[in-house]
């Protein structure tokens, strides 16, 4: 015998022997070999852990509201990522303390107004898309009061699994 028909054999062998080793004689343990195999596939969806938050940041210029190509880029990733699923997108809008207070945060709501538009024209859900704005109030660098800072004016984007 070649080792072709050899493990041919083998193999045949191993799938009779699973299968007889869940036989025991009475032809109803099929099915209740069934019905037992629901109530484990449930289990194992209960189990399931679910994806942890992905999270972007998407960056402006100066005194600008419009979506740079770099943050378009940001938004075809976040896209990609929408692809198995997602409870919603939180936008939160930011910027740096140069200016007029009340103009920041006019600013930021209008930073994340264009992320909106722009994610509901590639294709994400605008009816999961959360938005909220702080202007100057939440930094991601503490700077002194009328300082440009490129890394506070963004968008943080956090994708909710």
């Amino acid at each position: 015998m070649n080792i072709l028909n050899r493990f041919a054999v083998l193999g045949l062998t191993g799938a009779l022997v699973a299968a007889c080793a869940n036989m025991d004689g009475d032809t109803t343990t099929s099915t209740t070999a069934k019905a037992e195999a629901k109530p484990a596939a449930a289990k194992t969806a209960e189990k399931k852990k679910t994806r942890a938050d992905e999270k972007y940041v998407i960056y402006f210029d100066f005194g600008k509201a419009s979506v740079s190509e770099e943050g378009t880029t940001v938004a075809y990733k976040l896209m990609a990522e929408t692809m198995g699923g997602y409870k919603a997108v939180l936008l939160t809008g930011h910027t740096d303390t140069a200016g007029d207070k009340k103009f920041n945060r006019k600013l930021s709501e209008q930073r994340v107004e264009n992320v909106k538009q722009l994610f509901s024209e590639i294709g994400i859900d605008p009816n999961k898309i959360i938005t909220q704005f702080f202007g100057e109030d939440e930094p991601a660098e503490k700077t002194e009061d009328g300082v440009k800072n490129a890394k506070n004016r963004r968008v943080d984007v956090v994708l909710k699994f």
